[in-house]
């Protein structure tokens, strides 16, 4: 497939993508790209034209809530390879007469009974990623509710990485190892690598939400997001991995600023829950963000940004409407 030199023609607003957005993730598979959203009701996978041009070429409901105890508010799926099958990981409100309530220690909010979200797996059963898929499992790693999972892999080893709230008031950034991509290991208990503790994460609430994995070389990155989605100030974090087990905090090294924000000069606000996509050997950084601070005067939209490198440490670059993609190296 021909690559495209720049992003569609949009005058100085540029997103690929401003009427959907929130939660985007953009995967390849044999040389395609596909593209899905949070929808809150199921999930849709979108067959697109490129990377950075979201043209449908064919539309599939993989999923819809209504089944499995789900209830809705199906948000954040991700589609992942894993030792050559696909995997849908994503988070929905269960049924709390289906389902025991999960461990938090805050009570459930206007947004609903937080209790009762958890991650739940698809499994790919054939036709590669735009084919069909069953319900695997719920993810309630020591009966814990959380949401926006992801998945971190090491060699042979599979974690689990998730927002959650175990012992905390506020979201918080965990990880625990996985026996296979729907099930937990066993008894194994989940670490918190990221708690908001600095004042750009706690804008609106404090909140560590959204983690997406990001390797180069041998260097892995768990960028995150901060602060309340619809505060303005949402931004992204990183955590960076030092060597040794990914199940001690210790080992993990957390960036007192944020990487990413808002940048108002060019309208974008709310600059948060990314994915990453390597196309040659240039890696973009998929995003959504609003035009103006308020949610209510302006929805999220989907962004792509090119990351570069120093080294294997990313550099992030401030967020904007107007740049080319330059061809990605074969």
């Amino acid at each position: 497939m021909a690559l495209p030199q720049a992003l569609p023609s949009g005058g100085a607003d540029n997103p690929i993508d401003p009427d959907n957005g929130g939660d985007p993730f953009i995967a390849e598979d044999l040389g395609e790209y596909y593209y899905t959203y949070t929808t809150g009701g199921g999930i849709i996978l979108k067959h697109i034209a490129s990377f950075c041009d979201t043209t449908v070429l064919a539309s599939k409901t993989v999923y819809s809530a209504g089944k499995d105890g789900i209830v809705g508010d199906i948000w954040a799926p991700e589609f992942h390879r894993i030792n050559g099958k696909w995997y849908i990981i994503a988070s929905a409100m269960f049924d709390s007469n289906r389902v025991e309530a999960g461990i938090m220690p805050r009570e459930p909010d206007s947004s609903g009974d937080d209790r009762y979200r958890f991650g739940f797996v698809l499994e790919n059963v054939g036709g590669g990623i735009f084919g069909d898929y069953i319900y695997r499992s719920r993810l309630a790693p020591g009966g814990l509710s959380n949401i926006d999972g992801t998945y971190l892999q090491r060699g042979s080893a599979l974690y689990f990485v998730f927002s959650g709230y175990v012992g905390q008031g506020w979201q918080c950034i965990y990880i625990v190892p996985m026996e296979n991509p729907f099930t937990v290991k066993k008894g194994a208990a989940p670490v918190m690598l990221s708690e908001p503790q600095y004042p750009w994460e706690q804008h609106g609430w404090r909140v560590n939400e959204g983690p997406a994995v990001l390797e180069r070389g041998g260097s892995v990155y768990i960028v995150y997001s901060a602060s309340g989605f619809s505060s303005g100030y949402y931004a992204l974090g990183m955590l960076a991995f030092k060597g040794g087990s990914p199940l001690c905090k210790a080992n993990w090294y957390k960036s007192p600023l944020p990487v990413f924000s808002q940048n108002p000069a060019e309208k974008i606000y709310n600059t948060g829950h990314c994915n990453f996509i390597a196309v040659g050997a240039q890696v973009y950084m998929v995003y959504h963000a609003s035009r103006t601070p308020s949610l209510a005067d302006s929805p999220r939209a989907t962004h792509i940004q090119k990351i570069c490198f120093s080294g294997d440490i990313p550099v992030f670059q401030k967020p904007s409407r107007a740049f080319n993609f330059e061809k990605p190296a074969a």
